[in-house]
């Protein structure tokens, strides 16, 4: 802020230097408020009567609407915000703005699950059923199992496969909110603050779990799913446990299956232990945080079964048996990273030493 003084009456001009992206979100008639830190007594509105765009010696010029005390100087603001419009009878219509959206994009994933069987074996006949049958059933199982897979952990590439034609990877959940949503992403170990702190001690894994929640829960709905390993739900009992201030209510049905609800002073977390975090041990410790509306399933061709032509038929290649395949192309479409969040180390104690 340019100013001489440390008070000044309201209908006085004051200009704020700033780069011109945040110059670009304040137009003429904006209402403009400045703030310092987080009294009330340090915050100022004033109307925006000029915007000057010079890269980062760009400023906007507010008229103050009301009086700035010596008490509360307004030259050692640290926040300005449009805080409303303010417009004179009979004016002519005012500049219009646009904001540019912060684009994401992601692939489709090419998926193959092949199968194969014997003449012979899919002639034998088994006690347990039709062995070509179940051969087909843990096919489809697998290739469901590894398309979740990546849904949730894959990374986003491209490039060209050994057949010299291209190979694409979708962006898998995990990486997509570890890139994209800092904020929203924490390991309780080596967190600052937390170094030595046992996880149930009284500002241990309570403290930071509420500090991460309440920056997760700033964006989107009130109501978010966590998918969490089976140790990271431990953490959270013990907590409960030690605290007792955690009501975690079991076997509420949402989103179409049975989670735990959790009611937290920001939102409601519905908790359901996934078995691909509970199965591996680098992740029964972690928790993914969305919501299922922001996500949508997006395919080129959905799973279809590509059965064998040469079967029973003549075997110019000498194969005396069955080869076929599922096949699915498809990926994820993700909005609004900030909604989400990825916590992980849920249960253990910190070991930073700061």
């Amino acid at each position: 802020v340019a100013a001489t003084s440390l008070a000044y009456a309201a209908g006085q001009v004051l200009y704020f230097q700033m780069a011109e992206a945040v110059a670009d979100e304040f137009r003429e008639g904006h209402q403009a408020m400045a703030q310092t830190g987080e009294d009330y007594n340090f915050a100022y509105v004033g109307k925006v009567v000029d915007v000057v765009k010079n890269g980062a010696a760009s400023y906007i010029a507010v008229k103050l609407l009301e009086a700035v005390t010596s008490t509360y100087p307004i030259w050692s603001s640290t926040y300005l915000d449009v805080s409303g419009n303010m417009n004179p009878e009979g004016a002519t219509m005012p500049d219009a703005l646009a904001y540019d959206p912060v684009e994401f994009f992601n692939y489709t994933q090419i998926f193959r699950t092949p199968l194969s069987i014997t003449r012979t074996a899919r002639k034998t006949r088994l006690r347990t059923g039709d062995g070509y049958q179940e051969v087909k059933r843990e096919a489809l199982e697998l290739h469901s199992i590894e398309m979740e897979k990546a849904f949730l952990f894959s990374v986003r590439s491209t490039g060209l496969g050994s057949n010299g034609k291209p190979e694409r990877s979708t962006y898998g959940l995990r990486n997509f909110i570890i890139d994209n949503n800092t904020g929203g992403v924490s390991h309780y170990p080596t967190t600052a603050g937390f170094g030595g702190v046992a996880w149930t001690a009284a500002l241990g894994g309570i403290q930071w779990l509420y500090e991460r929640l309440e920056q997760i829960f700033r964006y989107g709905s009130n109501e978010k799913l966590a998918l969490i390993g089976n140790l990271a739900l431990l953490g959270i009992n013990e907590l409960a446990t030690a605290q007792g201030t955690i009501n975690i209510t079991p076997m509420t049905v949402s989103y179409g299956m049975r989670v735990l609800e959790w009611v937290t002073p920001f939102g409601t977390l519905f908790l359901k232990t996934h078995p691909l975090m509970s199965h591996r041990q680098a992740l029964r410790r972690d928790m993914i945080i969305l919501e299922p509306e922001k996500l949508k399933y997006r395919y080129i061709d959905d799973t279809f079964f590509v059965d064998d032509p040469q079967d029973r038929k003549n075997r110019n290649n000498s194969r005396d048996g069955t080869e076929e395949e599922y096949i699915t192309e498809a990926g994820l479409e993700i909005h609004h990273a900030k909604a989400f969040g990825y916590l992980s180390g849920i249960g253990k104690a910190g070991t930073t030493s700061t």
